[in-house]
């Protein structure tokens, strides 16, 4: 019985092993190709702003507080949901916050990235967040996907000097 269980074993990693993709250690890796998508410091700082809810299409990380769900929408914002009850999700809001890919929350401070600033935003009511503090310069710049690095033809000294970097673009 040992037998053919070690057997058994053996051929299923054979298998698992053919399936999976030859890589040619002499040939180069091609990574996708991005383009930053760029944004004017005063646009950005003006384009916060609470709107109607709206559809999740490029979701990223879910903060639970309360009754409420906040969705990440990459690059764009945060979904305000109230999951008073789970089994009917209500979307409430959409906090527009261009540039963002993360979220915390300490009490009823949220903390959110908006490009390379750090806001801060009073939740009390979920439903009208309110903007309290914008530290600017205050996180890393977004890098680029795949790499975590913003290649040279794209960093600050290659671009305008309000332009803020906002999300990437797969080209």
């Amino acid at each position: 019985m040992r037998q053919r269980y070690s057997l058994l074993l053996g051929i299923s990693l054979l298998m698992g092993l053919t399936a999976c993709p030859m890589v040619n250690p002499g040939e180069p890796i091609v990574l996708p190709s991005y383009r930053p998508q760029l944004m004017a410091r005063s646009q950005l700082e003006q384009a916060v702003a609470v709107l109607p809810p709206r559809e999740l299409h490029n979701t990223g990380k879910i903060y639970l507080r309360d009754l409420y769900l906040l969705i990440n929408e990459r690059y764009e914002g945060v979904h305000i949901i109230d999951n008073q009850d789970p089994t009917k999700p209500r979307p409430v809001a959409f906090l527009r916050i261009p540039g963002n890919v993360d979220v915390a929350m300490q009490g009823s401070l949220l903390y959110a990235d908006s490009g390379s600033d750090l806001l801060t935003f009073d939740m009390r009511d979920m439903q009208q967040p309110n903007l309290v503090h914008r530290l600017r310069e205050a996180v890393p710049e977004l890098p680029m996907p795949e790499t975590g690095t913003v290649p040279e033809q794209y960093q600050a000294a290659n671009r305008p000097a309000d332009a803020v970097v906002i999300g990437w673009q797969k080209l």
